[in-house]
């Protein structure tokens, strides 16, 4: 995780002080990252390299930052296992899809569409390993159709653009996780679709809304390419 501090004009003051909600960039750790970097370069897209990564800046790209950066293996630092899932909310749900997949290079990958009546969305999510037991590292796309609800009052902050709504982590440490939040100002909502998952409020962290749930439950309702379509919400 990377938190960044504007020093003068630039992307990232240009993000804060616009008023933009959610994240600034998602992170992408890949064998080959000039690789994609080009791909999105060809694409008409500006990429800045930084050392051995490349940014695109939210600005440059529907208002969703990207990073790439080389594979690093490291060993778990505090409470959260992974950061597992980055979510798009966006206006237009198949044609965000095709976008970002060509975009990405992950048209290939299986992706499960969805509609949440608790949230008020229609969604999808691509998953770049789709086996039971894999990582379950993943983009979610959310097209709100009930916009007075947080997805939608979210894509309406972006000027009907979209963003970066949230992301998602697992853990065996969540009910520790909830306790911290609990005890120092709230802010940790329970999902009503889960067994073990909550919320922390975009109060609670600059403007994230983080999910947290536990691997196994997640990982129980991955949809695979034998049953594409086991995903509940």
């Amino acid at each position: 995780m990377e938190l960044y501090e504007p020093k003068g004009p630039g992307p990232v003051a240009d993000f804060v002080t616009g008023g933009k909600r959610g994240l600034f960039a998602g992170g992408f750790a890949l064998a080959d990252p000039a690789a994609v970097a080009a791909r999105i370069e060809s694409a008409g897209i500006k990429v800045t390299q930084q050392e051995d990564r490349f940014v695109v800046y939210p600005e440059d790209l529907r208002g969703t930052g990207v990073i790439l950066s080389p594979i690093v293996e490291r060993e778990r630092v505090g409470l959260m296992d992974k950061i597992w899932q980055i979510t798009y909310t966006v206006p237009d749900l198949e044609e965000s899809i095709t976008f970002y997949s060509a975009l990405l290079g992950v048209e290939e990958k299986l992706t499960n569409r969805y509609t949440s009546k608790v949230w008020g969305y229609h969604g999808a999510i691509t998953w770049f390993d789709a086996r039971k037991g894999a990582g379950l590292d993943s983009l979610e796309y959310l097209d709100p159709f009930e916009h007075e609800k947080a997805a939608g009052r979210f894509l309406a902050k972006t000027d009907g653009i979209g963003g970066i709504y949230m992301a998602s982590v697992h853990s065996d440490d969540l009910p520790l996780i909830r306790e911290r939040v609990m005890s120092t100002g709230g802010g940790w909502q329970e999902s009503p679709n889960a067994v073990s998952t909550g919320f922390i409020h975009p109060r609670r962290t600059s403007g994230l809304l983080l999910g947290v749930m536990y691997y196994h439950e997640f990982d129980a309702r991955r949809p695979t390419p034998e049953n594409p379509k086991s995903w509940n919400h």
